[in-house]
Formats: structure tokens, C-alpha cells, sequence
């Protein structure tokens, strides 16, 4: 699988993620949105989008997991958090910062939305991967 990632001149480059992703040869999975629920469907951290925010990366990690690729191979994210503010935003980077590749960070999306499917959940993050 090649994976090209492109900050084209004339488009800032953020460093957070990457304006232009491309994959060629390989597989391509999209992975549902993923919330934060445990591995019995039970809500974590009601109330508190950083302890959210972990499970729905721990979540993907398993996802990810589950066709053999890693977060290197993820080349898009799409991110929905609940009532979005900056600080809102800067808890879900934070924590995404500690699992996405920093050399070839993916493209991404952030939407604000007013909810979820469950009223105790702010954020859920589905990805698209590109994997051998």
C-alpha cells in the first residue's frame, strides 16, 4: 500500500492533520463511528469528553486491530463532538495526538453536532483506513 500525504502550496499546513491523503494498491476499510461504550455497551465517562474521547480512540484501536492495521494506516478521520466549543475541541486533539502518526498526521473533518445517538455521549469518530 503507498499512502501520499499533501499540504499542496498555497494550503496551510496545520501539522494536526493533512490537507490531501491518497492511497494506492492495498485494502481501504471504513470504520464506523465509534463511541465511547465498554466492551459490554455501558457509557465511560459520562460528563467528560477526555475520558470519552479515550475510549473512542481505545475503540478504534481495536477496529483497527480487527483487519491487522494500526493508526499509521489510517488516512482520514471524521470527528463529531457534541455542543463543540475550543476547549471541547482541544480535549478530543489532545487525546487523538497520543495515537495518530505526528510524521503523516491524516485528513480530517471536525463537525459540531447537538447529539448523538445517546444523550450521555459528546464525541464518536469513524476513519477510513488504507492497509496491506
Amino acid at each position: 500500500m503507498t499512502k501520499k500525504f499533501v499540504n499542496p502550496p498555497g494550503m496551510k499546513p496545520l501539522g494536526m492533520y493533512t490537507q490531501v491523503t491518497v492511497a494506492q494498491g492495498g485494502s481501504i476499510a471504513f470504520i464506523s463511528g465509534q463511541v465511547a461504550v465498554d466492551n459490554l455497551g455501558k457509557v465511560v465517562g459520562a460528563g467528560d469528553i477526555q475520558a470519552q474521547a479515550i475510549q473512542v480512540f481505545e475503540n478504534l484501536k481495536l477496529a483497527l486491530g480487527g483487519v491487522g492495521a494500526t493508526f499509521e494506516d489510517v488516512i482520514k478521520f471524521t470527528i463529531y463532538i457534541v455542543g463543540l466549543t475550543q476547549e471541547r475541541r482541544k480535549a478530543v486533539m489532545d487525546v487523538r495526538g497520543r495515537y495518530i502518526s505526528h510524521k503523516n498526521p491524516p485528513a480530517a473533518t471536525m463537525v459540531g453536532v447537538e447529539k448523538l445517538v445517546e444523550p450521555e455521549l459528546l464525541v464518536e469518530v469513524e476513519a477510513v483506513v488504507a492497509f496491506d
